[in-house]
């Protein structure tokens, strides 16, 4: 994506109020969580790392609508500046990368909170380009760490981390003091920021809550299953299905909304504090069955032919869905089933991409 007219000047050339006007309009289909309190979040100065990517726009969104002071950071490599089009003159936007320590060190400095999403979200990106990888991953999660010790922030961390810091699970569901051994890259990584957050909240006072993403899904995304299945269902026009594996791994997926309301709870939580979560639904659906809840959402049953490959790609596990007995605890309750998960996002999706293979029995959501 050509970035040339959307690069922002001000403060160090990086800092910016967005006015409506620099990104075209993208009319999106926003799904708003049913969250009963605002948490507290009035007036609060927060940072979202990665802010217009897929959870991290989300969240950002959420955040405006309960009056947070919200600054977003990010370098676009992976994101897109439109998913925040509806909020520009509400944030301020900085244009920026998580591993210049300059840039890190003047917006940690009089934040509250930091939910640090920015990364490379990716197993298979991350098998083919390690070096990335490592770089995006545990250096930038280093550098913001260390920025707040260096500026003496009083900032709390919520990270992002990810299920696939445990590896192929012994057994199912999957508890947080579960062995972690990675399989991919991207987990290393990920297990590596959560070590960093924790030795920094023992040995330096640094506030750190680590929330391990299972399948997040929802209106924003731009790859993982789910969108890759619409994706190529719109390039076959609906005619042909083809799905990595053989259609029995079991995955958690939790939409997007509920994913950002886990992450509005626990960063509110003291004795969230220190702690690693689960963010899922706790509700396995194997592959098979989520191809069959797609065709049957766009009225494509009997219609497409659906080819299993037999292999995945490098990283993939077989079977990871999590046991959330601890994120209830707190008290968190997922809210959005993944049949209707599903039906909002093929509406965001057509509404995106204009896909005719849509049929009306996705209006409903």
């Amino acid at each position: 994506m050509d970035h040339s007219d959307k690069w922002i000047h001000g403060y160090s050339h990086l800092r910016t109020k967005l006015q409506k006007g620099w990104c075209k309009n993208v009319n999106l289909t926003e799904f708003h969580t049913n969250v009963n309190s605002n948490y507290g979040y009035e007036g609060l100065r927060v940072l979202v790392t990665g802010g217009a990517g897929f959870i991290g726009a989300n969240l950002t969104k959420k955040l405006v609508r309960l009056g947070a002071e919200v600054t977003v950071l990010d370098n676009l490599y992976s994101s897109d500046i439109n998913n925040l089009v509806d909020v520009f003159e509400s944030i301020d936007f900085v244009y920026g990368d998580i591993r210049d320590h300059q840039v890190v060190e003047a917006e940690v400095r009089d934040q509250d909170l930091i939910f640090h999403e920015a990364a490379n979200a990716s197993v298979p990106n991350s098998v083919k380009d390690t070096q990335y990888d490592l770089e995006t991953n545990a250096r930038g999660t280093l550098t913001i760490l260390n920025a707040i010790v260096k500026t003496d922030s009083d900032a709390k961390v919520i990270y992002a981390s990810s299920a696939a810091v445990y590896g192929e699970p012994p057994s199912v569901p999957v508890r947080e003091d579960f062995p972690l051994s990675p399989i991919s890259p991207y987990g290393i990584t990920k297990l590596t920021g959560e070590h960093y957050g924790m030795t920094f909240y023992h040995n330096y006072g640094v506030p750190f809550i680590s929330l391990r993403y299972f399948n997040v899904y929802g209106p924003l995304q731009r790859r993982y299953v789910m969108y890759d299945f619409l994706w190529k269902l719109s390039q076959s026009r609906g005619s042909r299905l083809e799905v990595l594996g053989d259609g029995n791994q079991a995955r958690d997926f939790i939409f997007v909304s509920d994913a950002v309301e886990a992450n509005l709870l626990l960063a509110m939580k003291p004795m969230a504090v220190g702690e690693s979560f689960n963010v899922a639904t706790g509700e396995p659906t194997t592959i098979k069955e989520l191809v069959e809840l797609t065709l049957e959402a766009l009225g494509l049953q009997g219609k497409t032919r659906i080819v299993y490959t037999g292999k995945s790609w490098k990283g993939d596990v077989t079977n990871l869905y999590a046991d959330i007995t601890k994120l209830k605890k707190v008290g968190f309750k997922p809210k959005v089933g993944i049949s209707r998960g599903l039906r909002t996002l093929l509406n965001w999706f057509k509404e995106r991409h204009g896909s005719t293979f849509i049929t009306s029995s996705c209006v409903t959501a």
